[in-house]
C-alpha cells in the first residue's frame, strides 16, 4: 500500500456538554472546502467553543506535515450585527473590538437554535490559509488513510487478504477509508 496524500479537515470537541470528532478525509482543496461549508452550516455554533478544535491538516505521502487552525480565517456575518471573526478556538471578536461575552454567549445560542436562519453567512478566507498543494498519490474514493503522527507500519502481512479481510484489518489497524467519520456518534 502506497501512502496517499490528503486533507483531514476535523472538527474535535472534546467531551463535556458536547462532544464530536469529525473527520473529513478529502483529495482536493474544492473537497476540503465543500465539507468546511456543511460543517459550519451544521455546527458553526460551536467555534463559540473554548474546547472547539476546527483544523486542517495536510498528509504528505502518509505523514502529516502541517496543520492550520481554521477559526482566524472564518468570519460570521448575521443580518443587523457586526461581523464577528476569531483569534483562535473560542476568542471570538465582532468588528467594533473586543467581544462581549455575554452577547457572544445570546448569539452563540441563537444560532444552535436556528434563529438567525437566513440571516447568517460563514464567509472563509481561503487565501489566507494557504494550504500548499497535495503530492504523490492522492486519496481517492476506497482508499484508507492513517491519521495522525505515528508511524505507518509494515502492511506486507495484508496480501493477499480478500476486500472484506483487508478492510477489517486496516480498520482495527486504525486506518480510516476517505470520506466523512465522526468517530464520537
Amino acid at each position: 500500500m502506497v501512502p496517499k496524500s490528503f486533507y483531514d479537515l476535523r472538527f474535535v470537541v472534546p467531551p463535556g456538554a458536547l462532544r464530536m470528532d469529525a473527520h473529513h478525509i478529502c483529495g482536493s482543496l474544492d473537497e476540503v472546502m465543500a465539507a468546511l461549508d456543511s460543517e459550519l452550516e451544521h455546527h458553526g455554533y460551536l467555534l463559540f467553543y473554548s474546547s472547539a478544535d476546527l483544523a486542517l491538516d495536510v498528509y504528505q505521502q502518509g505523514k502529516r506535515v502541517r496543520s492550520i487552525g481554521l477559526h482566524p480565517f472564518i468570519t460570521i456575518r448575521i443580518d443587523g450585527r457586526p461581523d464577528i471573526t476569531f483569534r483562535g478556538p473560542g476568542e471570538p471578536i465582532d468588528s467594533a473590538g473586543a467581544g462581549d461575552p455575554e452577547q457572544m454567549s445570546v448569539i452563540e445560542d441563537g444560532m444552535a437554535a436556528g434563529d438567525f436562519d437566513g440571516r447568517l453567512k460563514f464567509t472563509v478566507d481561503w487565501d489566507g490559509i494557504s494550504a500548499p498543494p497535495l503530492v504523490g498519490e492522492i486519496v481517492e474514493v476506497c482508499d484508507y488513510v492513517l491519521l495522525g503522527d505515528g508511524p505507518l507500519g509494515d502492511l506486507d502481512d495484508l496480501d493477499g487478504l480478500d476486500e472484506d479481510d483487508l478492510e477489517d484489518e486496516l480498520i482495527d489497524r486504525g486506518w480510516v477509508e476517505y470520506g466523512y467519520h465522526d468517530f464520537e456518534s
